[in-house]
């Protein structure tokens, strides 16, 4: 019996703690579901950012004729935009005496100015004050443009080229002296390709595909190279020289640049522009007198000189000087190559002259010009000339791709800013303050595929750095801490194409040992209640004494 009753009190003090165990855990079950109620995380808020940009041409100096494109003939000392059709991209620009030439990047090609020999190709002799479309042939693709003083040039993707405007001597290289307004075809020899144009005064030039060099029109002081001086209306080969890359023509001279980078000159030479250290005429191609170990890159010429490009990002010009066309400093002409005189730390990357001033572009997108400055054509708002390159005063952000000059005005293509985009998505997105977080940021670029590395950060502190793979994302895996994290990624580009960073997100994690607020808390105390009553009734029934039956 004694041992009957001791163990029922065994068991009535089990159940006993059994039920107090069971109403203690209801009341630390309330406490445990109030303070987790305080992590449950809140809403991320995101704010997106964008930019776009498109291609511009800017010009500056006389704007008599319209050469500006702008609607007005008002001239300028510093650049202005030209106003190209809505939605048009170009990718190349000519400049003549009074008018002006732009190549879009589907091929057409736009004309404004001066249009008395019908030079702008639109069929007819009126000049125009904004951009019109040359009227080729249904179905032509044009992939280079040149313009003479009062002619105009194109190459079509097949190697064809097409000409229109003056041809009073036969520049047009059709077979005739008959003005065009329309482009006409060069009657090229039978299967040559044409890979190169450049037009002179009176006088057109071209670079096959197998390197040889073709002329024709104006020859009075052998510009045509062929060792006469008889006119031509349709193309000769230049004899006596190496394979040719590119050409330049001037008034009455012609350049050539071979493809190992020495110059060649035929023509006048009564400024010595032919650069050979005499002023004598020559109808056939002489040798440039470059500096020993130059290597020349590209050539232009003016009215009188000429300049080449050199590997090294300088320049060399020789010739007429009485302008500082040869921009050493001096107004001495000279017979041989000289130095530009380009400010300390400038690299040239290209560089184009029609008649006496000169417009050059550098390697950090900025354009220098020098000599004839009396319409402003140099850019710098004055009408005073020099003799050594001065900063073209572009407007604040410009970077500059190309340029192109005519008689007394400039013109220069700017470069089409390019956009990166980055997005930062987080996962999961409504994180708690224990639980690993994966960022992951995603690179879009315009222009190329972007390559470089993501910096993840949060309320401005680095979190780690990550290269992008080559699907152009970048991810990392981290812990937030309670509070509020502002999360963004910042790409750091390594090609063409621009830096960029993500819109901001916002995590907040709210801290586990603050108290329940919002819109849940009548629930939880509610269910914190009624757990309270449930505990303190198991609480009560384990006090009872328990009632016994006797035997």
């Amino acid at each position: 019996m004694q041992g009957i009753r001791q163990r029922d009190l065994r068991d009535a003090c089990a159940h006993r703690a059994r039920r107090a165990l069971a109403g203690g855990f209801c009341l630390a079950l309330v406490v445990t579901v109030t303070q987790a109620a305080g992590v449950l995380p809140a809403g991320a808020q995101r704010t997106p950012t964008a930019a776009v940009a498109t291609d511009t041409i800017l010009a500056w100096g006389d704007n008599s004729f319209g050469q500006f494109g702008n609607g007005t003939t008002a001239s300028s000392r510093t650049p202005v935009p030209v106003r190209l059709p809505v939605g048009t991209t170009v990718t190349a620009i000519a400049g003549s005496d009074t008018h002006s030439l732009a190549l879009t990047s589907v091929g057409t090609v736009l004309a404004w100015g001066g249009n008395s020999f019908g030079q702008l190709g639109d069929g007819t002799t009126a000049s125009s004050r904004t951009p019109v479309p040359v009227r080729l042939p249904v179905g032509t693709t044009v992939t280079a443009i040149a313009a003479g003083t009062s002619h105009s040039l194109a190459i079509t993707a097949t190697g064809a080229v097409f000409a229109w405007g003056d041809n009073a001597v036969g520049q047009l290289g059709d077979g005739t002296t008959t003005d065009s307004s329309l482009p006409v075809p060069v009657r090229l020899p039978v299967g040559t390709t044409v890979t190169a144009i450049a037009g002179g005064l009176g006088h057109s030039l071209a670079v096959a595909s197998t390197g040889a060099t073709l002329a024709w029109g104006s020859n009075a002081f052998g510009q045509l190279g062929d060792g006469t001086t008889t006119g031509s209306s349709t193309p000769i080969t230049v004899p006596q020289l190496p394979t040719v890359t590119a050409v330049a023509a001037g008034d009455v001279h012609s350049l050539a640049l071979t493809s190992t980078g020495t110059v060649y000159a035929w023509g006048a030479n009564s400024f010595g522009q032919l650069g050979d250290g005499s002023t004598s005429d020559s109808s056939t191609p002489i040798a440039v007198r470059v500096p020993a170990g130059t290597t020349a890159t590209a050539v232009v010429s003016g009215a009188d000189h000429s300049l080449a490009l050199t590997a090294a990002g300088g320049a060399l010009a020789w010739g007429d000087n009485g302008q500082g066309q040869l921009g050493n400093g001096a107004t001495v002409g000279s017979s041989t190559p000289v130095a530009v005189r380009v400010p300390g730390g400038a690299t040239l990357t290209a560089v184009a002259i029609h008649r006496d001033h000169a417009v050059a572009v550098t390697s950090t997108a900025t354009a220098l010009a020098w000599s004839r400055n009396n319409e402003g054509q140099l850019g710098n708002g004055t009408t005073t000339d020099s003799s050594e390159p001065v900063a073209v005063s572009l407007p604040a952000g410009t970077a500059i791709t190309a340029v192109a000059v005519g008689d007394d005005h400039s013109l220069a293509l700017v470069d089409a800013q390019a956009t990166s985009t980055t997005t930062l998505r987080i996962s999961p997105p409504d994180p708690t303050v224990d639980q690993e977080v994966t960022l992951t940021a995603t690179v879009s670029c315009d222009i190329a595929a972007p390559t470089g590395s993501i910096t993840f950060r949060t309320n401005n502190t680095d979190l780690a750095t990550v290269p992008l793979d080559s699907s152009s994302t970048a991810t990392h895996t981290t812990r937030l801490p309670a509070g509020a994290n502002t999360l963004t990624a910042a790409y750091t580009s390594t090609t063409t194409c621009p830096n960029s960073q993500s819109a901001a997100t916002t995590v907040t994690i709210a801290d586990p040992d603050l108290p329940i607020t919002g819109a849940s808390l009548p629930h939880l105390l509610g269910a914190a209640a009624v757990l309270i009553l449930a505990g303190a009734a198991l609480l009560h029934l384990a006090r009872r004494p328990r009632s016994h039956q006797p035997r």
